[in-house]
């Protein structure tokens, strides 16, 4: 049967394969019209989108009702926007993109729309509100045209749609095209695949899907019945290597056809995520790797937990010495402890997310399988370090501190090393140690295969020390990405391009070339030429900038400068100096030169040709000379390519500059002038691990002549233990959940636990409930506190900005200020107070910026955001701040009404942008959510110690109870003293009363007894005198007969009778003499004996025996077993029954009697067993009946003595036996200290 269901297996798994190899190899590149069909299939899902966002509207929006920005500010899933029937926008819901509705054709439904934003699928419709007709466009955007690419924004074909850009869209029918069309038959657009065009996804088709998963259903329902038949019939090694056959298989198969990211679009099987090798392409193929591993180690640690493989091992350890299993037990559990750190590294190192109390703000699933993945590892650690230190201490003759000892000298190598090498690593491996040591000296090892309050104080001190592990693991990896981030910072400064600088220059440059009025100035000799120098300096000059000084030189056609006639240097002058190929950036035109002692700080020079019509006008002559110190950037990062967002580090840390071990220079808060200071330079720690000093994490990096200091504060040690917090309540969940599915599929009702264990956990849960509930509701209150004072920042901030602009708005509005000139004052505040500024008129069209790259660039529109336009030009609120976005990039904004102090009309609304909000945000929720779990963390830990000897010393008064209960019988029982008058009291108070009603129950049940037994002992003496009372009489009567005949006299005849006569009084008389034995025997000695010596002595008696052979067994390992007993009738007893043995032997065998010996925990068990011919069902009851017996010699009193000093004695006497075959019979004794035997 086994051999028929390994074969169906090996066929469904070699099914797998087969299909997975046809689908890969046989399939070929979708058609043209299969790839037009998906893309049709997606623009009709987008349609039934656009009706419903319109329904939503409608619902919203009455008939006769006019409409509004407050009204039309409702959720849709599609941007949409109003046009009047005269083309004037009246509502936009998206400020990203606007359409201009003289760029639709009006007669179409649907039809695409391309600006130099992008090309959109646009469905038209008309709707009618108090009479008026407006056009309504429905947005949905199919390729995105902007300049920028980066984290933030991604420009190019929308990839819900598209594979990737390989292909041309087209408003009408074309020849070669393929049509798009709605159900009814209402044409879309159409579109052209080129070669080389991908799909978005690989799709498999159903039907091959179906197939495969149950195809696996059906390899995991045969697997694991046959797995759990081979179980239960004892070969679980066997059991054990087919499972991993079977999921290695499968696994294998998997991996070599790419299932199931080349099948079915999923993110936790997609490598852009997760990556770390050829067997682990993504983090769910780590999951099920790491699941494989854990059931054939779980599958192991539960065959190795059986007391047949401890039995095995143990007579295997017997034939070596003991201290080299107790360090090849460490030796593997260190192993394993190194696997597991290096499986928390391998994932943080390898994914595009951290594990640390930083990321909990924006935890993702990705984060939580990571987890997940990670505790499987710690639990097959500790599962394995258990049964390891099990298997070694299972009768270990050594002692505890023996096995101590080993561990010490196993670990001082170690320790030494790490303490010089790696100071985390050595915190793991301490936090190791401490876990064998307790488990060596407090016995975890005997909670696990149970399921008991210890087991689950147990798995929570694995979890904590797994935590700690993975927390030092987690600090290790913060500390090894800010070194690397400090290496790449230094060495960002050592080469000392400023890659922003030079992305905006040329943004700039490409701007002024294209600006018609400097164009226009330019074209004309007789204007003035300063006007030029302000635009650039107010509107083409970010507030990047401001850590440069600006110098502008404007050159006619000839060379010559025209802006400061108090020079004489020509243009060819600067290019002859200049323009060098050292100096030269990646842009034309731009050159960078360095910071050295002849040039002074770092410069840039950018030579602007100007032309109108292929006419040349002159140029511009851009000098920006870096100043010392460089106050941080507020641009925004959405503006920064990718191209030069990689070459650019954003993190800004303070830092120091040495030449030839000389302070030259620093920059930040932190004082390097300090005298403590002074030989941190010299330090060698200061170029490979940083050093710490007062506070700060310092790192060195020396270049050709110049040497780098850049300094951070620590890492918070609060966020040290959020870490370890976190990973302690992740791994506690975990072991919940695992318990929870433990205990569902062994169901509830089969689980039993004491009164100890539930009291403990009601005790526990009393606590944990609401310290949960306290600290849910904590950080709640606390984000949203911070929270708020976080928005009345920026409010503030907001407020002052207002203030001063509102004076000068209103000096624009009467005339008394150009625009210019209000242009230039919103520049100058928005770098005096480090922030970007937006001004916008009561229109919601953009009046002013400091910014202009944002709107130029399209990456947005100069529209004010349509819920400000609500919320202040309609509901005429002061301020308002919402979150926004742009592409990935999350911020808030603040929104203010800048009104004149007369009338107080809205003159424009000022909005300031919060890049940073998120991130500022972010680092709150941590700093609260850290704080709230690391106390809900220290005081769980504390209680639950705290609860351990709480709950012991409420159950003390019950096990004392309980052990007195044990003791109780009907010889010498002594009352309870309670000195309380509690529960407890009334409970002790019933059991002395107890002990009062038993003790006169035994006297008249003594007394029965007494009457009962002498009424059996009399039946069972008349029964016995009867017997050789009848031949006695028979004798006599035939003595009278022969009497009678004159026969008396004859001797001959006498002799006969007389000896008959005599021979029953014998009988008699024997009888007598063994009821007189019975009665008067003395009750047994009840003191402390050496059991295994009496066994010994007894059994040396029949060593040379003649009638049979006796063997003798002893697998106990204790030099003396001590219990309480007689040691005279013990040794009788154990004689008689060896005496009985041979004597049940029939005559044709030889007799053989077998002694054994063997030792648990608490009992002693004595086993001696006969080749006799067996017991007959119908006699075993009455084997221990006085004066039965089943030999024809013999009293029959001998089984009744040994049972009765046996039990006297608290011990157990019973027998087995097979009829033929022999009989056996047990002693069992428990076992005392040896203390009392001395």
């Amino acid at each position: 049967m086994l051999k028929k269901r390994r074969l169906i297996l090996f066929i469904a798994i070699a099914s797998l394969a087969v299909l997975l190899g046809v689908n890969f190899f046989t399939t070929t590149d979708k058609t043209d019209e299969e790839q037009a069909a998906f893309v049709n299939a997606q623009m009709n899902k987008v349609v039934d989108e656009f009706d419903d966002d319109y329904i939503t509207l409608l619902m919203n929006n009455r008939p006769d009702k006019q409409v509004s920005f407050r009204t039309l500010n409702i959720p849709t899933k599609h941007p949409f926007y109003l046009f009047t029937v005269n083309g004037g926008l009246l509502y936009w819901s998206s400020i990203t993109m606007i359409p201009e509705i003289d760029g639709l054709d009006l007669t179409r439904k649907y039809q695409l729309y391309e600006n130099q934003k992008g090309i959109y699928f646009i469905k038209l419709r008309k709707i009618n509100r108090l009479g008026q007709l407006f056009w309504m466009v429905q947005v949905y955007t199919l390729y995105d045209k902007i300049d920028i690419n980066n984290e933030y924004l991604d420009k190019g074909e929308n990839p819900d749609v598209f594979g990737n850009d390989r292909f041309i869209l087209s408003s009408t029918p074309k020849e070669g095209y393929q049509d798009l069309y709605k159900d009814n038959g209402e044409y879309y657009y159409s579109i052209l695949f080129r070669t080389g065009y991908q799909h978005v996804s690989y799709q498999t088709g159903t039907v091959v899907l179906v197939f495969f998963f149950s195809i696996m259903g059906l390899v995991i329902i045969l697997g694991s019945d046959f797995v759990r038949t081979l179980w239960k019939k004892g070969k679980q090694s066997l059991a054990i290597i087919y499972s991993a056959i079977i999921l290695i298989s499968i696994r294998a198969i998997m991996i070599f056809f790419h299932f199931p990211q080349e099948y079915f679009d999923t993110q936790l099987f997609n490598p852009s995520k997760y990556a770390s090798s050829l067997i682990n392409p993504s983090l769910g193929d780590l999951l099920l790797n790491v699941l494989t591993g854990a059931i054939l180690l779980f599958l192991m640690i539960a065959m190795l937990s059986r007391k047949v493989y401890l039995v095995q091992f143990f007579k295997f350890k017997r034939q070596y010495k003991e201290w080299f299993f107790h360090y090849v037990s460490f030796l593997l559990s260190t192993i394993l402890l190194m696997l597991f750190f290096r499986l928390f590294t391998n994932i943080v190192n390898n994914s595009q997310w951290e594990l640390n109390i930083l990321t909990v703000p924006t935890f993702t699933y990705f984060q939580g399988i990571s987890l997940f993945i990670i505790f499987l590892g710690g639990a097959a650690y500790l599962l394995f370090t258990l049964i390891a230190i099990t298997m070694v201490l299972y009768k270990n003759k050594t002692s505890r501190r023996s096995v101590l000892t080993h561990l010490m000298i196993f670990s001082v190598p170690i320790v030494a090393y790490l303490g010089y090498d790696n100071l985390t690593l050595l915190v793991v491996y301490l936090a190791h140690v401490i876990l064998l040591v307790s488990i060596i000296t407090f016995e975890l090892h005997k909670n696990v295969f149970k399921l008991d309050f210890n087991t689950f104080l147990t798995f929570f001190y694995g979890c904590l020390i797994g935590a700690i592990i993975t927390g030092a693991g987690a600090y290790q990896d913060n500390r090894k990405k800010e070194i690397q981030s400090k290496i790449k910072y230094a060495n960002q400064l050592m080469v000392e391009n400023d890659i922003m600088a030079e992305f905006l220059l040329s943004e700039a440059m490409n701007n002024i070339e294209e600006d018609y009025f400097i164009k226009s100035r330019m074209s004309d000799p007789l204007q003035s030429k300063d006007p030029i120098e302000q635009k650039i300096r107010r509107v083409f000059m970010s507030n990047y900038f401001d850590q440069y000084d600006l110098t502008v030189k404007i050159f006619n056609t000839r060379g010559e400068l025209i802006s400061q006639r108090e020079t004489e240097e020509t243009l060819e002058d600067y290019r002859f100096q200049h323009m060098k190929s050292d100096y030269a950036t990646p842009f034309r035109n731009l050159y960078f030169i360095r910071n050295t002692a002849e040039t002074g700080s770092n410069r840039f020079y950018s030579f602007v040709s100007l032309y109108s019509d292929d006419q040349f006008l002159g140029t511009i002559l851009l000098e920006l000379v870096q100043k010392s110190v460089q106050p941080s950037s507020v641009f925004p990062k959405l503006l920064l390519d990718r191209e030069y967002a990689n070459n650019l580090y954003a993190e800004k840390y303070d830092y120091a500059v040495f030449e030839d071990g000389i302070f030259k220079m620093s920059v930040g808060i932190y004082n390097y002038r300090n005298p403590e200071n002074e030989n941190l330079i010299e330090n060698p720690a200061l170029y490979t691990t940083g050093v710490y000093k007062n506070n700060h994490h310092h790192f060195g990096v020396k270049g050709p002549t110049k040497t780098i200091i850049v300094t951070s504060p620590i890492y918070p040690s609060n966020y040290v233990l959020a870490d370890v917090s976190l990973f302690f309540v992740a791994y506690l969940l975990f072991t919940l959940i695992c318990i929870l599915v433990y205990s569902l599929f062994q169901g509830f009702g089969r689980l039993q636990f004491n009164y100890t264990t539930q009291l403990q956990f009601y005790i526990n849960f009393a606590f944990f409930f609401p310290m949960l509930i306290i600290s849910i509701i904590s950080i709640g209150l606390l984000t949203n506190s911070y929270t708020d004072d976080l928005h009345r920042q920026y409010f503030n901030k907001a407020t002052i900005i207002r203030n001063n602009l509102a004076s000068y708005l209103e000096e624009q509005t009467k005339g008394a200020m150009d625009r210019e000139q209000f242009l230039e004052e919103v520049h100058r505040l928005a770098g005096t107070t480090g922030t970007d500024i937006n001004v916008y008129m009561p229109n919601g069209r953009l009046m002013a910026t400091n910014q202009p790259s944002i709107f130029e660039k399209k990456v947005l529109t100069d529209y004010l955001h349509p819920l400000a336009v609500g919320e202040i030009l309609e509901t005429q609120n002061n301020r308002l701040i919402l979150d926004e976005q742009v592409g990935n990039l999350n911020y808030k904004t603040v929104y203010l009404a800048l009104r004149d102090n007369e009338r107080q009309r809205i003159l424009g609304i000022i909005s300031i942008p919060f890049f940073e909000s998120e991130s500022e945000l972010n680092m709150v929720i941590a700093d609260v959510f850290s704080n709230i779990l690391n106390i809900f963390v220290v005081i769980f830990v504390i209680f639950l110690v705290v609860s351990f000897f709480v709950s012991k010393q409420l159950i003390f008064p019950f096990r004392l109870l309980t052990e007195k209960l044990k003791a109780t019988n009907l010889e010498s029982n002594e009352p309870m003293y309670w000195p309380g008058k509690d529960e407890i009291g009334l409970l002790v108070n019933e059991y002395n009363n107890m002990l009062y009603k038993l003790e006169s129950s035994k006297k008249i049940l003594a007394s029965t007894e007494k009457e009962s037994a002498w009424r059996e002992m009399a039946k069972q003496v008349a029964h016995e005198i009867k017997n050789p009372l009848t031949p006695m009489k028979l004798t006599l009567q035939h003595m009278l007969r022969l009497q009678a005949a004159g026969q008396i006299e004859d001797t001959v005849q006498i002799v006969r009778p007389v000896e008959s006569l005599i021979l029953q009084v014998d009988t008699l008389s024997d009888i007598a003499t063994s009821f007189s034995t019975f009665a008067k025997m003395p009750l047994p000695q009840s003191e402390p004996i050496d059991f295994k010596f009496v066994v010994h002595e007894a059994v040396e008696l029949f060593k040379n025996n003649e009638k049979g052979k006796v063997c003798f067994q002893d697998d106990t390992v204790e030099k003396i077993i001590s219990i309480i007993g007689d040691e005279k009738l013990f040794s009788r007893i154990i004689s008689n029954l060896i005496i009985n043995g041979m004597q049940a032997v029939p005559d044709d065998r030889v007799p053989e009697i077998f002694v054994h010996l063997t030792s648990k925990n608490s009992y002693v068990k004595l086993e001696i067993r006969d080749n006799g011919k067996g017991i007959p069902e119908e006699l075993k009851d009455k084997i221990f009946v006085p004066n039965f017996s089943t030999k024809s010699e013999g009293s029959g009193l001998g089984l009744a003595i040994a049972r009765r000093g046996v039990e006297t004695a608290g011990g157990k006497i019973w027998f087995e036996t097979k009829l033929g075959e022999g009989t056996s019979f047990y002693l069992s004794f428990p076992k005392i200290s040896m203390k009392l035997l001395h």
